[in-house]
């Protein structure tokens, strides 16, 4: 289970419990009296609040056995990482991984899949993951990225990055933003956005 998802049902429970433990006892109490709506009414936005929350942490849950159940798993290598702007989690873009696969009839196939979070951690480049097609659609089903050698994944990084030799040479490595001197980890041939300077930087060197 992915954090955010622990994250909403976790809130949600506890609006729930706050609910239970706290007003039910006060509407016993009040039943029978004027101020018995009123408690009624403040009520409400409190489990509604750990409704909503529960609902969308187990809904993320459903989705990914749906697709389990009636799509098609694959386990494929992140090879680059993505932002989508449009989506912000704590006021920092929602980061998407490009994961390359063989589908079942042996042909490569890159996808972009959300992690549902801002940040890379837990999805390291070059890792492996699971991901399931389903509709058209995919989704990532692991939760964290493993050091599990695929079939064939040479040829997976390979045609990817052009030049490369070996799964270790996109591992990122230590590299100088020439705009501003800071230090940044970026696989050859990969680029990022600097947090210093916000300029976008690209690991030129080249494999010997």
């Amino acid at each position: 289970m992915k954090a955010i998802n622990k994250f909403m049902i976790i809130f949600g429970i506890f609006w729930m419990l706050i609910s239970v433990a706290v007003l039910v006892p006060l509407l016993i109490a009040f039943n029978g009296t004027e101020d018995f709506f009123g408690l009624l009414a403040l009520s409400i936005p409190f489990l509604a609040i750990g409704i909503v929350f529960l609902v969308i942490g187990f809904s993320s849950i459903v989705k990914k056995n749906k697709y389990l159940k009636k799509g098609t798993s694959y386990y494929g290598k992140i090879v680059a990482y993505e932002t989508d702007g449009t989506v912000m989690i704590n006021n920092r873009p929602l980061v998407i991984v490009q994961v390359r696969y063989f589908d079942r009839n042996g042909r490569i196939n890159t996808v972009s899949v959300s992690t549902g979070s801002n940040t890379k951690s837990g999805y390291n480049l070059g890792e492996t993951v699971q991901i399931a097609e389903y509709n058209g659609k995919t989704i990532l089903i692991s939760d964290r990225s493993q050091n599990t050698r695929l079939q064939g994944e040479e040829t997976l990084i390979m045609t990817y990055n052009t030049g490369a030799e070996s799964i270790t040479q996109i591992r990122p490595e230590s590299y100088t933003c020439p705009h501003c001197g800071a230090n940044l980890m970026i696989a050859r041939g990969q680029t990022v956005k600097c947090p210093y300077c916000d300029s976008y930087v690209t690991n030129e060197r080249k494999w010997a």
